[in-house]
């Protein structure tokens, strides 16, 4: 095989390559005018390939398609360089070129007057073309010069930095055309066609610029290769080898016989190349993805399996969980409309026990108005060089670091963003690759829509929540709001409160002056609450002239403050117009009054009745009140034997899976107690404190005995499990009656100081202080005791020495402080009665 034919050759296969990498995503315009243009370069390399191995001896034949295929190639070329500078409609050059290949070249060529004669010698091709050389090469030319034209006036029309990129990148294409094709049009005609190369090398270039880096992504060249590049020599080495055996058995065929026999071949090859491909793209598929193949699958097929549902969290779990595992994202969020902004509402994490983090864009940023406007993925990387950025707010900056975005995909139907998609980091730390922007583009594609009929339905069904008198939610959406609430800061490790309104002497109001002047107040009392809650907290009328507002991410203080505006509003509105309508209030905060939510209910309801009980027109915060069923947990006081077997028959069965931990409970309790009282706790909250310190461990009876007892590191699979314990130890205890008060201690245990912990990440005094107090006590308990994972123990001095080291990071300062002074005997004042107020975040 001489040096012409081998690179004619690989010409052929790059050019079916582009082809088939381009067809996969041919929606626009530009990229099917793209894909004609490398057909026809494609066309126009096979008859140049067929005509240097003299072919069926019909090397006149082959060349006569050279020149046609060569002249369709320069047209679909300008054609393309049109719809790239967004000239969609056919031009008047075009349809003369289109013309005069059809009625004039054509004809010349099927007459037998184009080329004139023809010869091979030398591994050469040499062709003799007569005075219509020149004007194959003046047709060449024009519309070379057309495309310059066109090219330069969109460079200098147009402002943003990644289109001027892109048009430099084809002028810069067209320079390596030039430089290879301007000797062909010169007699005489060079043997070997280097204008080939040039139509290569900038059809190369143009694939670059039109997909921006992708076929610099090692991975999709290498499984793209080996696929379609793998699939297209193998169809072209058997066409080759089946015109070689056709060749020696029918030598005495006639020219059209010859043909026949070459199309039938060529028809058979190209009804089984799809077939064929499908097959080997999977089998490659399967090896460069692994485990995350059968997650893109879902992926791909999100449309087919998802189209019919409405329910968005149904469709927010379709869409995220396989996402996070597909493309190894550290975390996926789906951000969507409220209040104009978007908010994360739904997210995933790639190892699920560590706390999900928080999203927020606001209307007026830049990256919104940059999504709306471009409708295309955005990354991290633009966002730091991209001049439109520059007035990114710092509150954004800041929480784009803390969940480590990556990139950003606008979800869009009907000409409008309806969501976005925002990925952090890969694990592996590096970056998304094409091949998984084409995915996740594939997807917001194909979920844009559903994810507005979802959105739909849920507006619709939101208007079944209202109150249609005072416009607020209603009874029945509280309730669901509020486990949904819950549910959401418990995964983000976020806090709320719960404010509960009733109306002072509404009664009588409404018995002296009718219904409809009740009704009217009711109507004003809703527009007072509204005008005084920010635009994330939820009213709702609870029923009759009692109304409820949740306070996401707000500690009993900020709680306060919005309570006393209400109450101020509701008594200065009402004493302007003569009534003597006041209201009362009651505030109960998450997780600090309760975990569930009918604890943090009757948390909220028992101040709201000490408001009414202590003269109305006031407000009470819950942990000013002592419930009676806070009373439940002090065993000892209550005569509930039954209560106080259970704890420590519980404790016993955690102590007995594992014998390095033997007693471990009871030292935790009694560390955890001689803590609490030098914080003030009173007999009830010390029994609370007992208790819980007793079960803190009680969710490892999950845990299986060989992670207990495991000597060397654990995996990210032993981790998980350690680190549902606390959320398991809540499910057991919450159904044991007077343990209630024991579960936020127990739940956020294993919380950090300094955000870093798990189950919920939550920080500083957000974590409950019972909690706080029991990290420190678990924590000297386990150093100063043998450990399966490490030789030997700490001294009690070494454990305090690494608590001291650890305060304010991993521990509450105060905590260890107190702690220290404990053991080391020093006399320890009794701070001021602390009041689980402190538990609250401020």
């Amino acid at each position: 095989m001489s040096t012409y034919i081998f690179l004619l050759a690989v010409t052929l296969i790059v050019y079916l390559s582009l082809v088939t990498v381009i067809l996969r995503d041919a929606r626009t315009t530009v990229r099917r005018r793209f894909a004609f243009y490398l057909i026809c370069g494609a066309a126009w390399s096979l008859s140049t390939l067929l005509a240097f191995t003299d072919a069926f001896g019909l090397t006149r034949v082959w060349t006569g398609l050279i020149v046609i295929n060569g002249m369709a190639t320069v047209i679909a070329y300008y054609s393309f360089v049109r719809a790239f500078v967004n000239r969609n409609n056919r031009s008047l050059p075009e349809i003369l070129g289109y013309a005069v290949l059809v009625l004039v070249l054509i004809p010349l060529v099927a007459t037998g007057h184009v080329p004139q004669t023809v010869s091979l010698s030398g591994g050469g091709l040499h062709v003799t073309y007569g005075p219509f050389l020149y004007l194959i090469a003046a047709v060449g030319y024009v519309f070379f010069i057309l495309s310059v034209i066109a090219l330069a006036g969109r460079y200098r029309s147009v402002q943003e930095s990644q289109d001027r990129n892109k048009t430099a990148y084809l002028l810069a294409g067209l320079g390596v055309l030039a430089g290879f094709a301007l000797r062909s049009g010169i007699p005489p005609v060079p043997a070997f066609p280097y204008e080939q190369i040039g139509h290569l090398g900038n059809a190369l270039v143009i694939s670059y610029a039109i997909t921006r880096h992708r076929l610099l992504d090692v991975r999709l060249v290498l499984r793209k290769g080996l696929a379609y590049s793998g699939v297209s020599i193998l169809i072209t080495s058997i066409f080759l080898l089946m015109l070689v055996v056709v060749q020696q058995f029918v030598r005495s065929w006639t020219s059209s016989a010859s043909l026949a026999a070459m199309f039938g071949m060529a028809v058979i090859l190209a009804w089984a190349f799809n077939p064929m491909r499908g097959m080997v793209q999977k089998l490659v598929d399967r090896a460069f993805y692994g485990e995350a193949y059968d997650y893109r699958q879902l992926v791909l097929t999100f449309s087919k399996r998802m189209g019919s549902v409405i329910e968005l969290r149904e469709l927010a779990e379709a869409m995220l969980q396989p996402i996070v595992r597909s493309v190894r994202a550290t975390q996926v969020s789906l951000l969507m409309p409220a209040n104009n902004d978007f908010i994360s509402h739904f997210a995933e994490r790639l190892v699920e026990a560590e706390p999900l983090i928080p999203i927020k864009l606001s209307k007026d940023s830049p990256i919104v108005k940059w999504l709306d406007a471009h409708h295309r993925p955005l990354s991290r990387e633009i966002i730091d060089i991209a001049p439109e950025f520059k007035g990114l707010c710092e509150a954004e900056r800041n929480s784009f670091e803390a969940v480590q975005l990556d990139l950003l995909l606008p979800m869009v139907a009907k000409e409008r963003v309806v969501a976005v998609l925002a990925l952090s980091k890969k694990e592996s730390g590096g970056i998304y690759s094409a091949d998984d922007v084409d995915l996740l583009t594939t997807l917001t594609n194909e979920a844009a829509v559903a994810l507005e009929n979802a959105q739909l339905y849920a507006q619709a069904r939101d208007r079944a929540h209202l109150d249609e008198l005072t416009g607020l939610f209603n009874h029945r959406y509280f309730h669901e709001r509020l486990d949904e609430e819950i549910s959401r800061s418990s995964r983000f490790g976020d806090i709320f409160s719960l404010l509960f309104l009733d109306l002072d002497l509404f009664k009588i109001y409404n018995d002296v002056y009718g219904h409809l002047a009740g009704d009217d107040i009711l109507k004003q009392i809703g527009h007072f609450i509204k005008s005084s809650i920010r635009s994330i907290d939820i009213a709702y009328r609870y029923g009759g002239d009692e109304f409820t507002i949740i306070l996401p991410q707000a500690s009993l203080d900020d709680a306060l403050t919005v309570a006393e505006r209400i109450r101020k509003k509701i008594e200065s509105e009402m004493d302007a117009r003569g009534v003597s309508i006041t209201c009362s209030i009651g505030i109960a905060s998450w997780p600090t009054d309760g975990v569930l939510r009918e604890e943090l209910f009757q948390a909220a309801d028992a101040a709201l009745y000490h408001s009414k009980q202590t003269g109305r027109n006031r407000i009470t915060l819950a942990p000013d009140v002592t419930p009676s069923r806070v009373l439940n947990v002090g065993l000892k006081h209550t005569g509930e034997p039954g209560v106080l077997s259970t704890i420590y028959a519980l404790a016993a069965t955690v102590d007995a899976k594992d014998h390095y931990t033997y007693g471990h409970s009871k030292k935790v309790s009694t560390y955890a107690t001689d803590i609490a009282e030098a914080f003030g706790y009173s007999d009830d909250r010390l029994a609370i404190m007992r208790a819980a310190a007793l079960l803190h461990d009680i969710g490892k009876i999950g845990v299986s005995d060989g992670i207990l007892v495991k000597s060397g590191k654990l995996d990210s699979d032993d981790w998980e499990a350690i680190r549902a314990h606390p959320k398991l130890g809540v499910a057991i205890l919450k159904h044991v009656e007077g343990l209630s008060g024991c579960l936020a201690a127990i739940q956020y245990h294993h919380e950090r100081y300094d955000g870093s912990g798990y189950p919920a990440g939550l920080k500083g005094e957000n974590i409950p202080l019972d909690a706080r107090i029991l990290a420190v006590a678990d924590s000297f308990d386990a150093m100063t005791s043998l450990r399966p994972y490490r030789p030997g123990k700490m001294t009690e001095e070494e454990a305090l020495l690494e608590l001291i080291r650890c305060r304010g990071t991993q521990f509450d300062p105060r905590v260890v402080d107190i702690f220290v002074a404990i053991m080391r005997g020093e006399h320890v004042a009794k701070t001021e009665k602390v009041r689980p107020a402190a538990q609250t975040g401020k």
